[in-house]
């Protein structure tokens, strides 16, 4: 290799390096999201780290951005023909307005963009619809369901059934690993928590702090025997909050209107 080419590939090397450490700091910005694992894809970050490399800070706009992964996570943009989709945002990164021409690529998959309740009724293991719910609680204020302090996705965070698995019988306890049943609390207080009846638990956390995880506040609900129903409402108002996140994140844009 010629020394002026090695110098291009190390060149090139560091702005990628320098790029991607700016998507990150981005999204752990705008979204708390300090623990990567939960993208389901590391697809979606390209886009973003193309655009910290293209368009300077003074005129980029990171909450659209944010905006943008968020709705493309929560459309599982990059399942399928991920390299297809994913030349088509390169080429639209390249666009005057990438986040227009990107929203305009998401529009191919839903034309409306905006969250209904069933992008919610994913299992567990659909990291794209956990963002999504994450998001959405975040646009809540999520607050930890025991301390009541703030939510930051971070290595101390755990995946919280509301109603627990233990509580379900061994043929119902697959259905309870749905996103609809999930909260975000600290790995502590996941475990303080543990099999309790959550008509027992719920009881004791104040409304607030309830709706800052998108969880029906209707103690009727708080019931195995109900769980269907409570987690219908909750998908509704998991939906209903990632909605009010992209309107908050692309005021100016069509999104989720």
């Amino acid at each position: 290799i010629e020394v002026s080419d090695k110098r291009r590939v190390l060149a090139a090397w560091k702005e990628t390096v320098r790029s991607t450490n700016k998507a990150l700091a981005l999204v752990a910005s705008e979204l708390g999201l300090l623990r990567m694992d939960i993208l389901w894809s590391g697809a979606l970050l390209v886009p973003v780290i193309v655009v910290c490399a293209t368009v300077a800070a003074k005129e980029r706009d990171d909450a659209e951005l944010v905006g943008w992964l968020a709705l493309a996570a929560l459309l599982h943009r990059y399942s399928g023909a991920s390299e297809t989709a994913l030349d088509q945002d390169l080429r639209a990164c390249r666009n005057r307005d990438p986040v227009g021409a990107l929203l305009s690529n998401l529009r191919q998959i839903r034309g409306t963009l905006s969250a209904r309740p069933e992008d919610f009724s994913g299992r567990l293991n659909d990291r794209s619809s956990l963002l999504a719910a994450y998001i959405a609680c975040r646009h809540s204020k999520a607050r930890d369901l025991l301390s009541g302090s703030k939510i930051n996705l971070q290595d101390s965070i755990d995946r919280h059934h509301i109603l627990p698995r233990a509580q379900f019988t061994r043929e119902q306890r697959a259905g309870a690993d749905t996103i609809a049943n999930i909260a975000f609390i600290t790995n502590e207080n996941n475990k303080a928590i543990g099999a309790n009846a959550p008509e027992v638990y719920l009881r004791a956390i104040k409304k607030e702090v309830l709706d800052s995880q998108c969880i029906p506040a209707t103690q009727e609900l708080w019931f195995i025997d109900q769980a269907e129903e409570f987690w219908r409402q909750r998908r509704e108002l998991l939906a209903n909050a990632f909605n009010g996140f992209v309107v908050e994140s692309m005021p100016s844009r069509r999104a989720a209107r």
